[in-house]
């Protein structure tokens, strides 16, 4: 018995903002265009540049495909993901800046992650911006900024009043992600604190 095999589709797969970004090879790892990607009784064909889009798993794990293109179709695998989204947050302020009844400007950068793959802060619905203190009497104050302008290009700055009797500070932002494969929003959160 002998097994004869004419030919065989091969896949390069990346992670993208809305799933997995498969581009099918020939035998000599040339793109193909046109052709498609079979998953769970679903056909997902591919867009003008040869790539063809996946969205994220709610079952992940290791799954099965057939790639196609023309009369042939080859079997293989690959690891489907869920969809999981990572705020971070650099929060930055001076300490030398945080003098009573003086201004001290808060820096923010934040970055948006699905499965670890940066993606548009514009996913980011609903920003805000916490700035909690603490003064050496145990009292505590809380401002919340909304509509905050976020970019990925540069620094968000905000101004703020420092409190008398400083002793600690506390700065959280805050927002919610559309998690398409769940239907459903997620908050996201990061966070940083500053002791006096």
């Amino acid at each position: 018995r002998a097994l004869v095999r004419k030919g065989r589709l091969r896949f390069v797969e990346r992670l993208g903002a809305a799933g997995h970004v498969f581009t099918l090879l020939d035998e000599d790892r040339n793109v193909l265009k046109g052709g498609s990607l079979w998953l769970g009784g679903r056909e997902f064909k591919s867009e003008d540049d040869g790539t063809i889009m996946v969205p994220f798993s709610t079952r992940p794990g290791r799954t099965t495909v057939l790639l196609r293109a023309g009369s042939l179709t080859t079997l293989e695998q690959f690891d489907h993901q869920a969809e999981n989204y990572s705020l971070s947050a650099g929060l930055y302020v001076d300490r030398e800046s945080l003098v009573k009844k003086k201004e001290a400007k808060l820096i923010v950068r934040p970055s948006l992650a699905v499965n670890g793959v940066p993606v548009s802060l514009k996913l980011l619905e609903e920003p805000v911006l916490l700035i909690q203190s603490t003064d050496h009497d145990g009292v505590g104050a809380t401002q919340e900024v909304r509509d905050l302008a976020l970019s990925a290009e540069q620094e968000t700055v905000h101004v703020f009043q420092v409190p008398e009797k400083l002793a600690s500070l506390s700065f959280t932002l805050r927002g919610r992600v559309q998690n398409v494969s769940q239907g459903q929003k997620v908050d996201l959160a990061d966070s940083n604190a500053v002791t006096l």
